[in-house]
């Protein structure tokens, strides 16, 4: 037994004990390491170590080697970014059966872990003085990056407070300054943070030059801001996308919103439809 449980070290360095033990019992009884393996992935045992890699048809997504170092470089990547092993272990918990059911390469999830970080760090400022301001919370940049990875990290970070934040950290960055309430309005219809920036960049060119129209047209009229804009173009106000469509009506401009999601009940996937 001593002899091939040496052996299946030397096969799966990284095996936990008590599967490297039950392998090697099952090489001593018969003889095929291929048989015997084939055994172990059998077991509750073996699922409980290498969740989410037995198919339904009982078929193996990875070999244990590649499984544990897949895993590896999970955490890896997250401490590229300054996450520590431990909150990576975290973090992973309730994802890490997702990604190998979904067969994530190293490099698929570092591209995704790159995104979410390049979008905190475009807005980073913004988003940590949103955050101060309506939460009264002063967070790091590696609490805002593990925020957007997974909200319910931390007692200060409840669910949603990082996507709210990101909001009311993309208007900040084109100009404009809008209330928490207005921010998480926009959240609970879906907006995400590269929707708001969509949005926010397609306001800062639009909000003056309607603003200029209103003026120019209906003079005795409040001039058009971002909100009545936001009615129109996010929440398909009537009233609002007449007025916006009768100013540019004028001069033939090109608006057109995104209507009827929230009356559908979906999540907005656009800003401003050509």
């Amino acid at each position: 037994m001593e002899q091939y449980l040496q052996l299946a070290k030397t096969l799966y360095p990284n095996m936990p004990d008590e599967i490297l033990n039950l392998f090697a019992e099952q090489w001593s009884q018969t003889g095929d390491p291929n048989i015997a393996i084939s055994e172990v992935r059998q077991t509750n045992l073996y699922k409980d170590y290498f969740p989410g890699n037995i198919t339904p048809t009982g078929q193996v997504r990875y070999d244990e080697v590649t499984y544990q170092g897949l895993k590896e470089s999970y955490i890896g990547t997250l401490a590229e970014y300054g996450i520590p092993r431990a909150t990576s272990l975290d973090l992973l918990e309730d994802r890490f059966v997702n990604l190998i059911e979904g067969e994530v390469s190293a490099r698929e999830f570092q591209q995704r872990i790159s995104g979410v970080y390049q979008g905190i760090q475009e807005n980073l400022p913004e988003v940590q003085a949103f955050y101060s301001d309506n939460y009264g919370i002063d967070l790091t940049p590696e609490a805002i990056f593990m925020g957007a990875l997974d909200p319910t990290i931390g007692e200060e970070i409840v669910a949603g407070k990082i996507t709210t934040a990101q909001i009311g950290g993309e208007a900040a960055r084109a100009g404009f300054d809008i209330t928490l309430g207005e921010a998480e309005r926009l959240k609970r219809v879906g907006l995400t943070q590269a929707q708001a920036r969509e949005f926010f960049t397609t306001a800062q060119a639009e909000v003056p030059r309607l603003q200029e129209l209103s003026q120019r047209v209906q003079p005795e009229a409040e001039a058009i801001g971002l909100e009545e804009f936001t009615e129109a173009a996010v929440f398909g106000d009537a009233e609002s996308i007449e007025r916006i469509r009768t100013l540019q009506a004028s001069e033939e401009s090109r608006f057109a919103p995104v209507t009827g999601a929230v009356r559908r009940g979906r999540r907005v996937t656009g800003i401003i439809e050509e």
